[in-house]
């Protein structure tokens, strides 16, 4: 829906509702399902809301925000319930494009299945800013895969659950009658009672997984969506370019940030994350660049570091990958760069931190 279609009232409070998206929080529209599954079990939720440090009144628009920390402890807090083992999976399966908001409507549009899922990550921060989708095609199969990169936070196997769940559904509205996964990676162990995940996914689960995704056919990415309209699509990418540039532009730190994770989290141009490239991509100078970000008070070698780190303690904790492969997602030809920046970083070595931070958490 194009800006001039959209009420003015409505219009103010996405932007507001996008520009008030700190990092590592989420639109509250996906939590709502939660809350409604508590209600169908005769909770009250507002005492719940409350529990975990929240504004009840908070969770009456779906365009506000939530902070993950938040959602991890509501999510904990939802497992305790009887009958309610795997929260995630049961509010994320009920899930999907719509839950998007604005994104959604927009990549309905698209002239296929893999420019949407492209759309999609660009523009994820528009919805989340606590996780990363990602697309790796590898021959004939394809991973849409969801990383969860801010620290901190308890509850991660059913945030998971929810974003894989939300994931395949998504996936399913855009390919349509045909779809079927190959698989469906998890870094969960097996639960205890695969029903549910069995009956929702129809497909081959693997646990303990590197990175959660979904796997399908490669040639999905070419099919036609139905809803297909250039013109409108044009349009509704303009929209959601609209709503990202009202929000703060003096942090540009925080927009840096989110090209990094992308690129690192996708696999894609790590040669090309530097100064020039980047400031090229926002439509500025180096110089000018760095000196909008010399005012927000860090440098781009800063902010480099700081997403290296903190995508390093979120593989490190929450993923079985080797600290050679972590190494490699962050940019690093040899194990022992990487090594020696963990320890600038952080004191001690990956091994060591690993050991002492490993998620036991459900």
């Amino acid at each position: 829906m194009a800006i001039s279609k959209i009420r003015a009232s409505t219009y103010q409070r996405r932007i507001s509702a996008v520009c008030g998206i700190t990092e590592n929080a989420l639109r509250v529209q996906p939590i709502l399902g939660l809350l409604q599954l508590l209600v169908d079990r005769g909770i009250d939720t507002d005492k719940v809301i409350r529990s975990v440090g929240c504004n009840p009144a908070d969770f009456r628009d779906p365009e506000n925000t939530i902070e993950f920390k938040a959602v991890g402890k509501l999510l904990m807090q939802a497992a305790t319930v009887k009958g309610l083992h795997y929260p995630g999976l049961e509010f994320g399966r009920r899930l999907g494009l719509d839950v998007l908001g604005p994104l959604g409507n927009a990549i309905r549009l698209a002239p296929d299945v893999g420019t949407a899922l492209r759309a999609l990550i660009l523009y994820f921060h528009l919805h989340d800013r606590g996780a990363m989708p990602s697309l790796w095609e590898a021959g004939d199969r394809t991973m849409f895969g969801y990383t969860l990169y801010c620290p901190d936070v308890q509850g991660v196997d059913h945030i998971y659950d929810a974003a894989l769940a939300i994931s395949y559904n998504v996936l399913s509205d855009l390919v349509g009658k045909e779809w079927q996964s190959i698989e469906v990676h998890m870094f969960r162990e097996p639960p205890e009672d695969m029903t549910p995940f069995d009956r929702h996914f129809r497909t081959q689960l693997r646990f303990r997984m590197e990175h959660a995704a979904i796997v399908f056919p490669t040639p999905y990415l070419q099919k036609p969506l139905p809803a297909a309209d250039s013109a409108a699509y044009a349009r509704a990418l303009h929209d959601l370019d609209s709503l990202d540039s009202r929000c703060d532009n003096r942090l540009y730190k925080n927009k840096i940030r989110r090209v990094m994770y992308r690129k690192f989290i996708g696999g894609r141009d790590l040669d090309r994350i530097n100064l020039s490239s980047i400031a090229q991509l926002l439509e500025l100078h180096p110089r000018t660049l760095n000196r909008r970000l010399s005012a927000e008070g860090t440098t781009f070698n800063a902010l480099l570091a700081e997403t290296r780190y903190t995508i390093a303690q979120q593989l490190l904790r929450d993923t079985e990958l080797n600290i050679s492969d972590i190494a490699l997602i962050l940019g690093y030809a040899e194990t022992a760069s990487f090594n020696h920046a963990f320890r600038r970083w952080s004191g001690s070595t990956a091994k060591v931190w690993r050991s002492l931070n490993k998620s036991t958490q459900p």
